[in-house]
């Protein structure tokens, strides 16, 4: 009997080994702490990439799917007919085709095993959760799947899907304008030379949506060959996007650029399907896009897949598309390599200024701001990208002859080349989406050089980098505070002369119009002006959710010809203007039977059953940007209910940390917050537990240090257990 039960359990100790050791190829110990934030300790950084991968589909594994989907070029078994337009977008721009040919040419053997060790993650958390799985046809993951991802994810920030829109549809404009709102950020580092303490602070604050694809998850990682890092990431990354290790920090900012460039083929009219070059007729490659649509109601139940086939070109200026007009190409260097993970792996790993400097020469990173700032006292910032070198004697901001070998360019401007500003005497550095020639004190930004000339620059300023000129301003004379650091991070004003969000009008002329001109809306209008003294976007202020209003249901909706025409016929502003303010009038008096209505109850942070105030407001260092949301609420009496139209909040502040290096050595004190909480999965306790901090402009304490998480810890487990 003994030897029975001795048996027993050997078999059983066997079978619960098995199964708390998901991957005996992977080592690997997950730390939640009181926040659920995971802290991955592994042996190698190939066992921490395992736990990072694994702890993201504990915590969404819905969004790691939706990313694993986009890189196969399956979204429409997940989102329909829509889906199925994105995945004909991943293999117009030849995705897979560039990673087939480079993936073992322009990745390292170590760097490959991270991404093994994330595919092996992903099918491990697969079969451990079938029930969770979208489609089949995701199985088994693979290592490129990760590098498809990365370059879906640069090929949209640097506005790929305005340019395939524009060629699939058949209207190539003059000169594209791309939706800039959902791609602003903040990034501010100060050195020695200006704080109070002899420290160096960092903030790390890029604005993505809140949640789902494109939004942040914080991690932890440290493994035993020199890699410690806190900051976040896209779900299912194998590494960290922006954050800081023990020596030193990055954020990152969307540039603007002309980084996109549409050409118009002359085709031969002698030969089908081929094209002229300088004379020389070259002929299209044809490929077929194979595209999956689930065609069912309910996707999330049930499936009735339509495969079908659909043509795709390409020439030597790259992706080719056919439409009404012409056959026309388009290129981009976010489809011309595959190296930006492993550049963000190094950057994590970089142990000071010469290292990161060195890993940035990579060039995989094809657009962003970095803001860099170290534990030794060094702050830097770049308007850092693969910007091409172009030729002179054309216009690069319409599309341009693809029938010459003149305008095929194929090299990149040196890192050194790009407007950057190291160690300025001011003792800071900040990006704050404005132009590459604004990054420090106005009398150290950098020149324009002569060979930037055919980048493209966005040269307009924004209201978040006036407002900062302002503060630093109005501070001028004296160093700064950790305390003065957080005042600036979470202001609520826009700068005194307010530039129209992400246009290229301004909007300054609203709060000088003439209520005697004005006579129907005059109170509107008297509103407005009150609001201009302090530009506040408090919960509190009475006078913002008119603005607000006027933003978002009249502004917002400013398309690029009526965007081009107001800034060159002011008359036709003004009366567009006046039109917006009744709108926004009747329907204030509809909902609220006022005018005067506080921010807070216009402006809210929604998530399940939490609905919370919050402050802030579109191109604030504070921002917030949303969606217009219906409420319920009791009647002034109370005895029945109406709607009230809201604006619920979904891009902007949507992760911040803030790192403090103290003078001398030691880690950094890190503070961070996340919009919602670090689990995506509705009912879990961490879904809503930061929501209350985030919204009181308060951060919760993370650290690089083991022994803190150890303490903090929450649940400590191996992966599958």
């Amino acid at each position: 009997m003994k030897q029975k039960l001795f048996l027993l359990a050997l078999v059983l100790g066997v079978s619960i080994c098995a199964f708390s050791q998901v991957n005996p190829n992977y080592h690997v110990e997950i730390v939640r702490d009181s926040f659920g934030v995971p802290h991955i300790f592994g042996k190698t950084d190939a066992d921490v990439a395992y736990g990072l991968v694994y702890a993201a589909c504990e915590d969404d594994f819905k969004t790691v799917q939706w990313g694993l989907m986009l890189a196969r070029g399956k979204l429409g078994i997940m989102l329909g007919i829509e889906g199925a337009k994105i995945d004909y977008a991943v293999q117009l721009l030849g995705v897979p085709d560039i990673i087939k040919e480079r993936y073992e040419k322009d990745l390292s053997p170590e760097f490959r095993k991270l991404l093994d060790a994330g595919a092996a993650a992903g099918n491990d958390y697969a079969k451990k959760h079938p029930d969770q799985v979208v489609s089949k046809t995701l199985l088994p993951v693979h290592p490129s799947d990760f590098i498809a991802g990365y370059m879906l994810s640069m090929a949209l920030m640097t506005g790929v899907d305005g340019a395939i829109k524009s060629v699939v549809g058949g209207k190539v404009p003059l000169a594209l304008q791309y939706d800039k709102q959902a791609r602003g950020s903040n990034a501010l580092a100060m050195d020695s030379n200006i704080t109070t303490d002899g420290g160096v602070y960092l903030d790390v604050n890029a604005h993505q949506p809140l949640e789902g694809p494109m939004s942040w998850y914080e991690a932890h990682v440290c493994s035993e060959e020199g890699w410690n890092a806190m900051g976040a990431t896209f779900h299912g990354a194998v590494s960290l996007f922006h954050g800081v290790n023990e020596n030193l920090g990055w954020a990152h900012t969307t540039n603007y650029f002309d980084a996109i460039d549409i050409f118009q083929l002359e085709m031969d009219p002698k030969k089908k399907n081929h094209y002229l070059v300088d004379g020389i007729s070259h002929k299209l490659e044809t490929k077929h896009a194979k595209l999956s649509v689930n065609l069912a109601k309910n996707r999330d139940k049930h499936k009735f897949i339509l495969t079908i086939s659909k043509k795709r070109w390409w020439s030597i200026y790259g992706a080719t598309y056919k439409n009404d007009e012409g056959v026309f190409a388009i290129r981009l260097a976010a489809n011309m390599t595959i190296k930006s993970p492993e550049q963000w792996f190094l950057m994590n790993k970089a142990k000071n200024y010469t290292e990161f400097r060195n890993v940035l020469n990579m060039q995989g990173i094809v657009n962003q701001y970095i803001t860099y700032a170290d534990r030794f006292d060094t702050i830097y910032c770049v308007s850092n990208g693969a910007m091409p070198i172009r030729a002179d004697g054309y216009d690069w901001k319409t599309t341009v002859p693809g029938n010459t070998m003149k305008t095929l360019w194929t090299k990149f401007l040196p890192h050194d080349s790009l407007p950057h500003v190291l160690n300025p005497k001011c003792g800071w550095v900040f990006d704050a989406n404005n132009t590459s020639y604004s990054m420090t004190a106005k009398d150290e930004n950098p020149p324009m050089l002569p060979m930037q000339k055919n980048v493209g620059f966005e040269m307009n300023q924004t209201n978040r980098s006036l407002r900062l000129y302002e503060m630093m301003d109005e501070m001028k004379g004296r160093k700064l505070s950790w305390d003065d650091f957080l005042h600036i991070k979470y202001d609520n004003h826009y700068p005194q002369h307010v530039t129209a969000p992400f246009k290229h009008f301004e909007i300054e002329d609203i709060f000088s119009m003439r209520e005697s001109d004005y006579p129907d809306i005059a109170d509107a209008i008297k509103i407005l002006k009150v609001w201009a003294v302090k530009r506040e976007g408090a919960i509190a202020d009475t006078n913002a959710t008119l603005l607000y209003r006027f933003l978002y249901g009249c502004y917002f909706g400013i398309n690029d010809s009526m965007d081009q025409l107001f800034t060159k016929n002011n008359a036709a502003k003004m009366q567009y203007f006046a039109d917006g303010l009744r709108h926004v009038k009747k329907d204030m008096l509809a909902d609220y039977g006022t005018l005067n209505v506080p921010l807070g109850n216009y402006q809210r942070h929604i998530r399940d059953t939490i609905d919370l105030a919050t402050n802030g407001g579109p191109d604030m260092w504070n921002a917030k940007y949303g969606d217009r949301h219906r409420s319920r609420i009791l009647k002034r009496d109370g005895s029945a209910q109406q709607t009230q139209s809201t604006i619920w909040v979904h891009n902007g502040e949507s992760y911040i940390l803030l790192a403090h290096w103290p003078k001398g050595s030691g880690l950094p004190a890190l503070r961070s917050i996340h919009a919602y909480g670090s689990s995506n999965t509705k009912g879990a306790k961490h879904y809503t537990d930061q929501m209350h901090l985030y919204v009181n402009e308060q951060t919760k304490e993370e650290s690089l240090s083991k022994d803190w998480a150890y303490k903090h810890a929450e649940r400590i487990y191996k992966p599958g257990e």
